[in-house]
């Protein structure tokens, strides 16, 4: 499927070509990105969190999963869970905190900057 035909597109924030200038990505950065998930609209608004999944799961028809979101106490319940998980997902998934995860791209950014890569390809 072309462009026109999708409706969800995913983003790699560690893509060397990714610009968060680039009104697709919102203006979310390296560092905002990677403490949550974010959706960015085709009309350029900005959804973090649960509201993010809910609305890539409608996307491809499989809305109705959240149905159970809009159950009074659900929403709050929910949320809370995405936070705790987004607070400590590096962690889990990437075996090191954000903060770190955020130095060594920078560290990075710089490297390939400084056309060192070399040295960058090993991080």
């Amino acid at each position: 499927n072309g462009d026109a035909a999708r409706k969800v597109k995913l983003t790699d924030l560690e893509d060397p070509a990714f610009d968060p200038n680039d009104p697709a990505n919102g203006g979310i950065n390296y560092e905002t990105g990677m403490a949550a998930i974010y959706a960015v609209t085709a009309n350029g608004k900005i959804l973090k969190g649960v509201p993010a999944f809910a609305l890539a799961y409608e996307q491809v028809g499989l809305g109705w999963l959240w149905g159970i979101y809009n159950v009074p106490g659900m929403r709050q319940l929910i949320n809370l869970g995405y936070d705790i998980f987004a607070k400590y997902r590096t962690r889990l998934t990437r075996g090191s905190s954000l903060e770190e995860l955020v130095r060594l791209h920078r560290e990075k950014n710089v490297l390939e900057n400084a056309n060192d890569c070399e040295r960058c390809n090993k991080m």
